[in-house]
């Protein structure tokens, strides 16, 4: 049986709270840069991310609109259905 099984999840949170904690205090400090185009490349993706959360919710309200106000088909004995 694995350890992790008989954690609950607030003390899964905390082991992995502490594991962070650890290796940011223990780690030595970067010398890194950020990129003059990453600034660019962040607005795209959080632009892509509207537009694509927005049009999914477009066709989610769409669909469910559409379940609520299904129209029942016209049943085949009906005058509307006989051609001329």
């Amino acid at each position: 049986m694995r350890l992790s099984a008989k954690m609950s999840p607030t003390h899964r949170f905390t082991v992995l709270l502490l594991a962070v904690g650890m290796f940011l205090t223990i780690c030595p400090r970067a010398e890194a840069y950020i990129d003059a185009g990453s600034g660019s490349y962040l607005l795209q993706i959080a632009i892509a991310s509207l537009l694509g959360a927005s049009l999914a919710l477009k066709s989610s309200l769409a669909n469910f609109k559409a379940v609520l106000l299904r129209k029942r088909a016209p049943k085949s004995g009906s005058p509307e259905n006989e051609g001329a």
